[in-house]
């Protein structure tokens, strides 16, 4: 992994995110790219310019200096890049960040700042994970920030999985976490033990990871099971593949069952898409106006 991308507000919950994000980069040595998304709009009135275009720039140098200035507070090796995008959707100008530099994993916080408008709880996250090319990491405000020791994969047993499951260890590697691949199904338990068994095989033949190990749980509310399971073992990251014929992360993220069951209140959660990982095509993103420093 080269390039991590952090994407802040500025809000105390960015700074949690940061320190996950900073802690990937060191453990990969790899670089990071720092990005605030802006609307023009918002800060017209600051910093004063008579010119719209010299208040653009002032606008952008502020952010800026912004970014670095939050950066220089951490002792690092950490290469980093600070970025300045304007576009009136965050998702969208964090995705074409993505498009420009190529990154390989977003980590960005789920609480925002700016609650009246798009905020990275509901409208940024779960924009990025339906249309991020790449992982993205969600890091929820009570997170702690100690690594991954454990790591918890929500799987259908299927050979969709495979993939997510390589680029998760080579993520995580670096960690040496216990992976458990958890399967939570409706159906009788003798075949789901099969599914399980055969898909044990699929795993041994394909992942070069040891420390992975499998759990098979049986209910008719598959929501709170899972819920259940993160809270009584002592879970550091969530990994889900995201899939467009089931959307089950974006059940997780309905307003409804988030107040009920309180996911990500304390457990990262990592999201792999579906359509990007089956397909060497990546889709044309909206270019926004990106300016680095």
């Amino acid at each position: 992994m080269k390039k991590i991308l952090f994407a802040t507000d500025f809000s105390t919950n960015a700074d949690k995110a940061f320190c996950f994000a900073l802690n990937i980069a060191e453990k990969h040595q790899a670089e990071l790219i720092m990005v605030h998304v802006f609307d023009v709009p918002a800060v017209w009135s600051y910093p004063s310019a008579y010119n719209p275009m010299d208040l653009k720039k002032q606008t952008i140098k502020s952010w800026e200096d912004a970014l670095e200035d939050f950066f220089t507070h951490y002792d690092t090796d950490v290469k980093a890049k600070f970025v300045a995008v304007e576009n009136p959707s965050v998702a969208k100008g964090i995705l074409s960040v993505i498009d420009k530099y190529k990154t390989e994993l977003v980590v960005i916080g789920t609480r925002g700042k700016n609650r009246l408008k798009e905020t990275i709880l509901g409208g940024t996250t779960n924009a990025l994970v339906k249309r991020s090319p790449i992982p993205v990491m969600a890091i929820p405000e009570y997170a702690d920030a100690n690594g991954f020791d454990k790591v918890l994969y929500a799987s259908d047993f299927r050979e969709d999985d495979l993939q997510a499951l390589s680029k998760l260890v080579q993520l995580v590697k670096p960690y040496n976490p216990e992976i458990q691949i958890l399967h939570i199904h409706t159906d009788s338990e003798y075949r789901g033990i099969e599914k399980m068994e055969w898909f044990k095989e699929l795993v041994k033949d394909h992942i070069d990871y040891k420390n992975i190990y499998f759990k098979l749980l049986l209910t008719d509310n598959i929501f709170y099971t899972l819920y259940r399971h993160m809270s009584e073992d002592d879970f550091d990251l969530l990994v889900m593949l995201e899939k467009d014929r089931n959307g089950i992360i974006d059940k997780l993220f309905h307003e409804d069952l988030v107040k009920k069951m309180e996911f990500r209140t304390w457990i990262p959660l990592l999201s792999y898409n579906e359509s990007f990982l089956l397909t060497s095509n990546t889709k044309d993103f909206e270019k926004s106006d990106v300016i680095e420093h």
